[in-house]
Formats: structure tokens, sequence, C-alpha cells
């Protein structure tokens, strides 16, 4: 009696859920990355990386779009990725990303904005083949996923997460503005010279990134 209804029931809702489940929407091609996996998933592979924000027009027209995309490259064993720029705002920074959506094909490590337009056919092209008609957007030391890149990574996430958090820590520590702003500078000085060690170290003897040379060609002009 009870038991058999109570059985038919358990039943019911296990078929109900297989049913719901199989008309539910498909499982989505587009990985989504963060500031915990970007650095190590696009040193390997052939990628197509969004840097999105959920509240952006343009990017939620180009989703669908994006999903075809992504769908097509499986047989190219391209993966399509995005990452939201506005909640990882270091990692946006670390891309040179200046708006949304900003898109990236990534070789091996190899990094290349993309600047066409945002058709499923252009897109796709782009990532099988044209990408090799582009120079790239970063040298591999100043890469945004290379060492030095992700020194800056952590630098710009702690500034972000000071920023973010200055209110609350400035009570939490009951410190007045300006001793608060004081400490700001201190690190932001200790910053400074973290990242002149770390300059040293990767170019000595002179050796200067080319955007010092280009700087000191200016002033000696």
């Amino acid at each position: 009696g009870d038991r058999k209804m109570a059985m038919r029931a358990v039943l019911l809702v296990a078929l109900l859920g297989v049913q719901l489940a199989g008309e539910g929407v498909a499982a989505s091609h587009v990985l989504e990355l963060n500031s915990t996996n970007i650095d190590e998933a696009l040193l390997t592979g052939v990628w197509l990386v969004e840097f999105y924000a959920p509240w952006c027009g343009y990017c939620r027209r180009l989703a669908p779009v994006y999903e075809e995309v992504a769908e097509d490259l499986l047989e190219d064993f391209i993966k399509v990725a995005r990452i939201d720029g506005s909640a990882f705002k270091a990692v946006g920074a670390r891309f040179g990303v200046h708006g949304f959506p900003t898109i990236f094909h990534v070789n091996n490590g190899d990094i290349r904005k993309y600047s066409g337009d945002r058709s499923k056919e252009s897109l796709v092209i782009y990532a099988v083949q044209d990408f090799a008609k582009q120079p790239l957007s970063f040298s591999p030391t100043f890469s945004p996923i290379g060492t030095l890149g992700r020194i800056f990574g952590f630098i710009l996430e702690m500034t972000v997460r000071l920023q973010e958090n200055y209110e609350r820590i400035r009570l939490y520590l009951k410190l007045s503005h300006p001793w608060a702003l004081g400490l700001v500078a201190l690190a932001t000085a200790v910053t400074g010279s973290i990242l002149g060690l770390v300059f040293s170290v990767i170019f000595p003897e002179g050796d200067v990134p080319p955007q010092a040379q280009a700087a000191q060609a200016r002033k000696r002009d």
C-alpha cells in the first residue's frame, strides 16, 4: 500500500529529473577561466580567449556567436574560453584590456589581439589560419603569462584588492585617512623596490627593456 505508493513517487521524480535534464540547455563548449587557472592554461595549446563583462551589451550579443565558434573549432583542437574582466581586473590590466569584449588568440603562449569583426566566420578563420599573418601583441619577455607578467600580475592583484578593500582595512586597523594613505605610499615604495630588483636580475649590465630604451632615446633627443 503506502510503501508501493512511496516507491512509485520516488520513481516518478527520478524519471521527471531525467526528462528535464534531457530537455535542459546543452553544455557550453566555452570554457570559463579565472585568475588562478589562466596562466597555466594558456601556456600550451591553441586558444581563443574573450575578456567580457556580465553587464556589457556587446558581450551579450556576442555570446551565441562565440558559442558557435567554440563548437566549430572543436575539430581543429582549438579551445575557446572567456574570463570576466570586470571581476578579474588585474588579469585584464596585464593583457592591456581597456574595453569589452576583447579577444585574444594564444598559440602555445604566443599572444595576438584580435581586431576583426565579431562574426562567426571571421573568428573561425582567424583562429585557424589568419592569426599567423599578424605580429605578436607581446614580446616573449613581456608576455602577460610569462615570468615577468606573472610578477606584475601578483602586484596588480594586490593593488586592486587594496583599492577595493581600502575603507574596510582602514576601519579595521582604526587608522585615520592620512595614516592609511601613508601605509599605501609605503607599500607602493616597497613594490617599486621589488620591481627594480626584478629588472636588475632580468636585465643585467644595462640591458634594459625596449620601452625604457625608447624613453632614454627621447631624453637624449
